[in-house]
């Protein structure tokens, strides 16, 4: 790995994340335990002048909702405050290559949101790459641009994140990464054009409601179908009886046969 055309060593030589072009945000939060929380930012904005210092410490309370505490010894705040804290000082100057591991565990999704925005525009803005370390698939298909699937230390798949999550190698990845289906050259309608030499998986939302009789891949009893709050979350089966997920936008009738095609 290189930066600024320079390698960077590994964690034995303690440079990741010490390199100083490097900052890692994580679930094991550090802060100045006897100096107040406006003090633990400005702590990291050594060298800005008062009035930028200032100015950017106050976007990050704010951002962080800590403006009520910003005179308070960080000693007498909870521990979600702290961490609060310890993310505030981490975002104070954004580095060349930011690492966030799993560093917003701990927080609300509406903060959460926030934050993962705040960095988005960040980054944007200057000329950080950020390193995201998740559980949490919904966030990595949100925020990535690539992705990369590791278990044990090995990477399983990395690529585009479309490319991760509609065209996984494996059941084991489309698992990790949300529903999907399994379909065979079987489960097709004669007349789809489709050849699958294997197994096909399939995410929910790629399955549509096909308007022509001329045009689809698979016909499907509907057995189930309700919303979510997002979408309505329809079960159905093939004609072999292999039990298929379809995410509609659109409600659709049950005990009925209904004909669909594949949006690749």
């Amino acid at each position: 790995m290189f930066l600024d055309k320079k390698k960077v060593l590994g964690p034995s030589f303690n440079l990741i994340p010490g390199h100083e072009d490097m900052k890692l945000v994580s679930q094991d939060f550090y802060v100045l335990e006897n100096h107040s929380v406006e003090e633990n930012i400005f702590d990291k904005l050594i060298g800005y002048k008062n009035e930028l210092k200032q100015k950017r410490a106050n976007k990050i309370l704010k951002l962080l909702e800590l403006e009520f505490l910003k005179n308070t010894k960080a000693k007498y705040l909870s521990s979600g405050q702290k961490q609060r804290v310890a993310i505030a000082r981490a975002l104070a100057i954004i580095p060349k290559v930011l690492l966030l591991d799993e560093p917003f565990s701990n927080l609300d999704k509406l903060l959460t949101e926030k934050l993962f925005s705040f960095v988005v525009n960040e980054v944007k803005e200057g000329n950080t790459s950020v390193i995201l370390i998740t559980h949490v698939a919904e966030e990595a298909l949100k925020y990535a641009d690539r992705i990369a699937v590791v278990e044990n230390g090995k990477i399983l798949q990395i690529g585009k994140k479309w490319d991760v999550y509609y065209k996984p190698k494996n059941s084991r990845l489309a698992g990790l990464l949300g529903d999907y289906n399994r379909i065979k050259q079987k489960d097709l309608h004669y007349s789809s054009t489709l050849k699958i030499k294997s197994t096909l998986f399939l995410r929910p939302d790629k399955i549509k409601l096909a308007s022509s009789k001329k045009q689809y891949d698979i016909i499907l009893r509907i057995l189930h179908c309700s919303f979510n709050g997002k979408c309505f979350e329809v079960l159905s089966e093939t004609i072999n009886n292999n039990s298929i997920i379809i995410y509609s936008n659109n409600e659709i009738e049950v005990n009925t046969e209904q004909m669909f095609y594949f949006d690749f």
